[in-house]
């Protein structure tokens, strides 16, 4: 059946995948002022390209392209009576300030190498399989620790442990344990705020593991922090952990069911499993938004085919309130409760056995 064409509408639709393509590539040249520093500079002062390139000894002609596609996508702000580019202090907590709550820039460190795997995604997407975390680099492991390390600093002891109801018990000295902990920010955060506690990270990726540790020290908790490599559905089944957390880890599992089970045999009796996931509904109709749009993609390149690359169930970033539920119940916890934490990117949940 023929259907008539509604040009204005189609040219409507043109601009909007202008942009999205727009943003997408000005993606890598977020990135560039990321690692090159341009936005913490231009969050400090007003300035033209040229008294950037002064300043930087970076090439004038680059600085004068990157300013205005910049300026152009309203990411800086442009005085056009002094030539003079600048960050506001309001984007600067996004763009600039690594500790901020609002800051993203990790999420941009991980774009170009998820773009590499674009074609590897494609072979993949015919043949079956995955793309295995031990093939992304170090981009994506370290914009990985950037993008949550704000929350982090910001919420975890502030909002989630109390939340939890299980601060008091860390006060006074108890075992903890971080899931897939990536480079150990969480463990070493809670360390700090903990000291009598012991705080267990376990990551099956070796690097990570030897990065955490480095940062412990750095951070000056050695004492009271231990860093192993160990798979989700390994973990030591002493049945005296007080509470263990995954933190946005869940998803990419290759069997989050396992691990579940893996858990509740680590915990005391009276102990608690927290995890943390993507802010979504199971519903896809009501995550048609950035923040949907995100996960997804993010989803696609990283989170679902890690887990697929070892023929896991391959959940992916958007599973949802309603699978995460069923494999928390199969791990053989009976008591389940979403905590009233008021976050537009994650919900946290609190079960017991």
């Amino acid at each position: 059946m023929n259907t008539a064409v509604d040009m204005e509408r189609a040219m409507q639709f043109a601009f909007k995948v202008v942009g999205d393509l727009a943003a997408a590539m000005s993606g890598g040249l977020i990135y560039i002022g990321d690692r090159l520093g341009l936005f913490k500079l231009l969050a400090e002062h007003a300035m033209t390209a040229e008294e950037i390139a002064q300043k930087t000894g970076l090439q004038k002609r680059y600085l004068e392209e990157w300013t205005k596609a910049m300026a152009a996508s309203e990411l800086l702000d442009y005085d056009s009576k002094t030539k003079a580019f600048s960050l506001s202090p309001e984007k600067a907590l996004v763009l600039a300030l690594d500790n901020s709550p609002f800051f993203v820039q990790g999420f941009t460190q991980m774009l170009p190498d998820h773009y590499a795997k674009v074609p590897e995604i494609i072979r993949h997407m015919k043949e079956g399989g995955g793309i295995p975390y031990s093939s992304y680099d170090h981009d994506t492991f370290e914009g990985t620790e950037r993008f949550f390390k704000p929350g982090y600093l910001n919420f975890l002891v502030q909002q989630w442990i109390p939340a939890t109801g299980y601060e008091a018990a860390l006060k006074e000295g108890a075992k903890y344990a971080d899931v897939g902990c990536g480079r150990g920010w969480a463990i070493i955060t809670l360390a700090k705020a903990f000291p009598k506690s012991q705080f267990f990270g376990f990551d099956n990726y070796a690097p990570n593991m030897e990065a955490a540790r480095e940062l412990a020290k750095r951070e000056g908790v050695s004492a009271n922090t231990t860093f192993e490599v160990r798979a989700s559905t390994e973990l030591p089944q002493t049945g005296d952990f007080t509470l263990i957390s995954n933190f946005d880890s869940l998803h990419d599992m290759v069997d989050p069911e396992g691990c579940a089970r893996s858990v509740r045999g680590a915990l005391k009796k009276e102990g608690a499993w927290l995890v943390l996931e993507p802010n979504v509904s199971d519903k896809l109709e009501e995550n048609i938004h950035p923040i949907g749009r995100a996960f997804y993609s993010v989803s696609m390149l990283q989170c679902m085919t890690a887990s697929l690359a070892h023929g896991g169930k391959g959940y992916g970033a958007c599973m949802g309130p309603t699978k995460l539920k069923e494999i928390i119940t199969q791990g053989g916890f009976t008591r389940h409760e979403r905590l009233p934490i008021d976050n537009p990117f994650n919900f946290i949940t609190l079960s017991k056995p």
